[in-house]
């Protein structure tokens, strides 16, 4: 997992590399690179990443599930759980808001960092085929 001190290669909106005007590959650093970590796991199946099982939050799973309030709940503990194993964020500030309309799936998390006063929002939309999450 990328810490908030850490660089990466920058993927652009499509995950492919980020070319720099002289060919090599741009790097984000800092709490952007902290913030595409996050966005790669929501988007990742559980056990996708061969050396460790444990990341990705597997959201595809519920997919097909139907609109109760146990479905809902179960979303939004298993954000709060995959976002509370960053030692970054503040795991007494998580919170996660499902919403079911149409086909698909909106989850409204809020984060701060450790001892930081500044909310972070993260908007993640799934449907059939993939899922998107934004930084707000």
């Amino acid at each position: 997992m990328a810490g908030l001190n850490d660089t990466d290669i920058l993927l652009n909106e499509d995950w492919q590399l980020a070319p720099a005007a002289n060919g090599d590959a741009l790097v984000v650093f800092g709490p952007d690179c902290f913030f595409q970590d996050i966005r790669l796991e929501a988007m990742t199946q559980e056990g996708e990443l061969f050396y460790d099982e444990t990341w990705g939050w597997s959201l595809l799973d519920f997919i097909q599930s139907t609109d109760d309030e146990l479905t809902r709940l179960e979303i939004a503990q298993r954000v709060q759980l995959k976002l509370s194993r960053r030692e970054e964020i503040n795991s007494e500030t998580i919170a996660a808001n499902v919403q079911f309309a149409d086909d698909k799936i909106g989850v409204q998390v809020s984060f701060k960092f450790q001892g930081d006063d500044l909310q972070y929002q993260l908007d993640i939309e799934l449907d059939r085929v993939k899922v998107e999450v934004k930084i707000v």
